[in-house]
C-alpha cells in the first residue's frame, strides 16, 4: 500500500514538472492574451483518471509563479484550472465514452477556466494593470483569443493523450500491479 502511494506521488510530481517545463519552454506564448500553452494539452489526462487533477493543477500553480502577473496568475490560473477539471471529473461519473469525455473537458475548460483567465488579464494585464475599470469589450476580446487558442491546444491534447494511451495505459498508470 505504501509503495503504491509513493508511486502515485512520484508520477504526479513528474507530470506537474512536465507541465512546468512545457510552459516555461514556450514563454512568449505561455502568458499572453493569445496563449498557446502546450502544457495545457496535459489537461486531457483527467479523462483517464481523476488522479491527474492534482499534478495538472499543481503544475499550473508552479508555472504561474513565473508569469509577469506572479501571484495574481497563480491564484486565478490555479482556481480556474482546478474548478474546471474538478467539474469535468464530476461529470465523467455519468459519461463513459472517452471521446465524449474529452469534448466535455474542452467545453468546461473553455466555459469555466478561460473566462476566469480573461477576467484576470482584463483587470490586471496590459500597461494599465489594475488602474482602469473592468471593460466588457476588452474582456470579450481577451476571452475570444483565449477561447480559440485553448481550444486548439486541447484538441491537440486529445490526439497526444490518445496516442500515449495506446503505448501506456493511462487509466491504469496509478493502479498497483
Amino acid at each position: 500500500m505504501r509503495n503504491n502511494k509513493i508511486k502515485i506521488i512520484t508520477i504526479q510530481a513528474l507530470i506537474a514538472a512536465l507541465y512546468v517545463v512545457l510552459t516555461l519552454s514556450n514563454l512568449s506564448f505561455s502568458y499572453s492574451i493569445v496563449q498557446f500553452r502546450f502544457s495545457e494539452s496535459l489537461a486531457q489526462l483527467v479523462v483517464f483518471s481523476p488522479l491527474y487533477w492534482v499534478p495538472i493543477t499543481l503544475g499550473v500553480a508552479i508555472a504561474n509563479v513565473f508569469s509577469p502577473l506572479g501571484i495574481i496568475d497563480v491564484l486565478f490560473g490555479t482556481i480556474g484550472t482546478g474548478v474546471a477539471l474538478a467539474l469535468s471529473i464530476y461529470i465523467f461519473k455519468f459519461v463513459k465514452n472517452r471521446i465524449v469525455r474529452h469534448i466535455i473537458n474542452i467545453v468546461i475548460y473553455l466555459l469555466v477556466c478561460m473566462p476566469i483567465i480573461a477576467y484576470e488579464l482584463t483587470i490586471f494585464g496590459g500597461e494599465n494593470g489594475a488602474k482602469v475599470a473592468f471593460e466588457w469589450d476588452v474582456f470579450l476580446s481577451i476571452y475570444g483569443s483565449l477561447f480559440v487558442s485553448q481550444a486548439i491546444v486541447m484538441l491537440i491534447g486529445i490526439v497526444i493523450t490518445e496516442l500515449l494511451n495506446k503505448t501506456i495505459n493511462l487509466e491504469n498508470i496509478f493502479k498497483n500491479k
